[in-house]
């Protein structure tokens, strides 16, 4: 993985960082940092904007972009997303603000998009069009508590047999082997847990269900998953790999750089595609497509919120990172460089996080 040279003093200045900061790595739906201002909250507009942009529609546009070329690159490369589910088809939101858009631009136009909210249900994404390409070319959809939660699985997941992995934080342990249970019952893969300090920064201490010889090719093979979005917790990049290798799970979630700054070699990488018993798993690399930290190897010294002007806010699930306009050039060029790489270190895939960021921005262009 190429990174940009650096001058010794910026070199110094970004290992301070590093050492001083901990870099706590969250998953939206679970972790609960720098939230909402006032500000933000009371959205005190001086004028109503006259046109509103399609966030979900630009996040597909960033997650289409990635995703075809992985596939051109790789045909077998896996594709799984953190939540968004909103994004498989064509939501009451985008119907919504296109209604709005046409009664700014024609304030006397009847406006019959908003009548789906009295009847409005989920639609199945029409052949052809970005939403349908997005659903086709996942491989699988991971979203929050489904069973030890009040989440729901889309109908359009169950419709076209995507792959489904839940994650569970659970308020006891009987009550995740019970989520575990039913996971298995109902042909899903499940990531529980109770402790959400430990939840994804740990190897040990998590269920290795369903422990088998198995060889793992698709996400549909797999009978158990660890990820670990987290690796502050390891001194350095050997002890992690090797405590990585004891492990059976038919699928590790890592960061692509331990640490954010060291990559894995290729002998790492090829190590870590099997299991501790000899046959083969996916080794999927995480990557937030939505948010940056000072500790991304891109990172430049003199940034802070609104320099660059895409950076937009303080994140909501990691102390230390930062959310991003994710439909600005600027960005999509160095998330493209950082996924071009990702995708030719040897990993089997991608865990696409920070989808939900298209939430925040919609809450400060609201339609009502």
């Amino acid at each position: 993985m190429s990174l940009p040279k650096k001058t010794l003093a910026a070199t110094l200045s970004f290992l301070s960082v590093f050492i001083f900061t901990k870099a706590e790595a969250g998953l939206y739906g679970f972790h609960h940092y720098n939230p909402y201002t006032k500000e933000e909250r009371i959205l005190n507009l001086e004028e109503v904007p006259t046109t509103i942009r399609n966030y979900r529609a630009l996040m597909r546009d960033n997650l289409l972009m990635l995703i075809r070329y992985a596939k051109e690159q790789k045909k077998d490369f896996k594709i799984i997303a953190h939540e968004g589910q909103d994004l498989l088809t064509k939501s009451l939101w985008e119907y919504d603000r296109e209604g709005y858009n046409r009664a700014r631009r024609q304030p006397n136009a009847k406006d019959d998009s908003f009548l789906f909210h009295k009847n409005f249900r989920e639609l199945e994404p029409e052949r052809h069009t970005p939403a349908y390409e997005y659903l086709q070319l996942l491989d699988a959809i991971a979203i929050n508590n489904l069973y030890c939660g009040k989440n729901k699985e889309s109908t359009i997941t169950q419709n076209h047999n995507l792959g489904l992995i839940t994650i569970e934080q659970c308020p006891t342990k009987d009550a995740v082997d019970e989520a575990l249970v039913s996971a298995m019952i109902d042909h899903k893969i499940t990531y529980g847990f109770t402790d959400l300090d430990n939840a994804f920064s740990t190897i040990k201490n998590h269920n290795d269900l369903n422990d088998s010889s198995k060889n793992v090719y698709e996400v549909s093979d797999a009978q158990n998953i660890l990820i670990l979005t987290d690796d502050s917790r390891y001194t350095d990049k050997n002890q992690l790999v090797e405590n990585l290798l004891k492990t059976n799970y038919d699928i590790i979630v890592i960061k692509p750089l331990f640490a954010n700054k060291e990559r894995f070699s290729a002998e790492d990488i090829q190590r870590l595609r099997f299991k501790h018993n000899g046959s083969k798993r996916l080794l999927i690399a995480e990557l937030n497509i939505a948010e940056t930290s000072p500790q991304d190897y891109f990172w430049q010294n003199d940034w802070q919120i609104g320099n660059p002007s895409w950076l937009a806010r303080k994140s909501f699930v990691s102390p230390d990172s930062f959310i991003v306009k994710f439909w600005t050039p600027e960005w999509r060029q160095i998330i493209s460089r950082y996924f071009k790489d990702v995708v030719h270190e040897g990993f089997d895939g991608v865990f696409l996080t920070g989808i939900e960021n298209f939430r925040y921005f919609e809450q400060q262009n609201p339609l009502e």
